[in-house]
């Protein structure tokens, strides 16, 4: 009985189009959500100001309608922390790096450095072009969901 269930099981896999497996993942999709992962340092002696500009990032990133998630975590060091970000589409990354950047971008500056930012999905011209001063590393995803 179990042969027969993974035969008919794997009958059907065969049966579904590769184009309706892959479709939530076509690039250029403009429904598709945008995922960073960014990871700075902490400058030194700058801890307890990077604290309070985080903080008020965070608040005023919080009244973004296409920010859907936006969690920043300080790892063991106490120096290095991971912001993972993600936007509706690519105009809400324009929008979030024109917000942040227009009240934050110089004392970020002096708080703390890039370490790595990486891009998951495939943002339009005009993101990739707003967020070209952080060297990001693109990655495709080729297969999964988000919901």
């Amino acid at each position: 009985m179990r042969n027969q269930f993974l035969s008919l099981l794997a009958v059907c896999a065969l049966a579904v189009p590769v184009a309706v497996q892959g479709q939530a993942l076509q690039r250029g999709n403009p429904t598709d959500k945008i995922i960073f992962t960014y990871t700075g340092e902490i400058l030194p002696g700058q801890e307890q100001a990077f604290r309070d500009i985080a903080a008020k990032v965070v608040a005023l990133v919080e009244r973004e309608p296409g920010t859907l998630v936006y969690r920043w975590s300080m790892r063991a060091d106490g120096k290095t922390f991971d912001v993972v970000e993600i936007y509706k589409d690519s105009d809400a990354v324009v929008a979030h790096v024109k917000d942040v950047g227009s009240h934050f971008a110089e004392d970020l500056g002096k708080t703390q450095k890039v370490i790595k930012f990486v891009v998951y999905g495939d943002p339009d011209t005009e993101a990739k072009k707003a967020i070209e001063g952080l060297h990001p590393e693109y990655e495709m995803p080729f297969a999964g969901f988000i919901r």
